[in-house]
């Protein structure tokens, strides 16, 4: 069992139609929902690659989180949902002119979660722990997920974190997420480069028994006790990155559990991650040949 802690969002794509000269500002466009986070995108595609799936998080008492947790329901995904009053997650996306996305989250009541409300069964049977970034920078939900880390611990699973928000870390503090991160010892650590190029040269490989750095072509590093190596992108048109770092995680934990093998672990997340941002949206429908077992 792989389970993760973290939001569970709606995300809402706000998309006006192309900027015509002289076109009123209240034209019609398109809004769509469908839902996110990513944690729960990372859950989403561990049962699709075909491994058992565990989402850990809170939700408030609206109808949003009634329609998202059966979304994860009907993926494979276990779902472990806390509902409190206060509003679900929502991540809204505004397409602005020439393309460039706006972000505005709202975590609602997610960063409530607190460590008692972390049940010992549900990481019992746990052989992996993933736990993003965002779910330790804020509170309570940071001590949540220590409590989880050591219930992984006591299970004898992983424990993978994705550092998948410069801006987050750099808020937080760089120095003082280091210690939040050496606190952990982590198995494993997933980064961008633009979050690497945030720490001392070579600090990721200290801070974790295998670094995973996903390459800005899309392409991946590997820093382990075999030393750096790098491997080559897939030749895809990207078209939408949004979820591509999630489905990446995803590929490597489960293929990492099945075969122990770095390298291989690479190849299968560079694979899905590429025909992921290939296509729009968090969880598109995509080929897993070559992927899943």
């Amino acid at each position: 069992m792989i389970v993760t802690l973290g939001d569970l969002t709606l995300d809402i794509l706000v998309k006006p139609d192309k900027h015509i000269p002289g076109k009123p500002v209240n034209s019609p466009g398109s809004v769509t929902m469908t839902s996110g986070g990513t944690a729960a995108n990372f859950a989403v595609w561990v049962a699709r690659l075909g491994a058992g799936a565990r989402f850990i998080g809170k939700v408030g008492n609206d109808p949003a989180a009634t329609l998202l947790v059966w979304d994860l329901l009907k993926e494979g995904v276990l779902p472990e949902t806390i509902a409190e009053k206060g509003s679900t997650p929502t991540l809204t996306h505004v397409v602005r002119e020439g393309g460039q996305v706006e972000l505005i989250p709202d975590r609602g009541v997610a960063v409530r979660l607190r460590p008692h409300e972390v049940d010992a069964s549900w990481l019992s049977d746990a052989q992996w722990l993933h736990i993003p970034a965002p779910s330790l920078l804020a509170l309570p939900i940071g001590t949540a997920a220590a409590r989880a880390v050591k219930l992984a611990r006591e299970a004898k699973a992983r424990v993978s974190i994705d550092l998948n928000s410069a801006d987050d870390i750099r808020n937080y503090g760089v120095g003082k997420f280091s210690v939040v991160l050496k606190s952990i010892k982590p198995d494993v650590l997933f980064a961008t480069e633009e979050v690497a190029a945030l720490f001392p040269a070579g600090s990721l490989g200290e801070l974790a028994t295998i670094s995973v750095l996903r390459l800005r072509e899309g392409g991946a590093g590997i820093a382990d006790d075999k030393g750096y190596r790098e491997f080559g992108p897939e030749k895809l048109r990207t078209i939408d990155r949004t979820g591509a770092s999630d489905a990446f995680a995803a590929a490597w934990c489960v293929t990492f559990l099945a075969t122990k093998n770095a390298d291989q672990a690479s190849h299968k997340a560079i694979k899905l991650g590429a025909r992921v941002a290939a296509r729009q949206g968090t969880r598109p429908e995509v080929d897993l040949k070559g992927i899943a077992e």
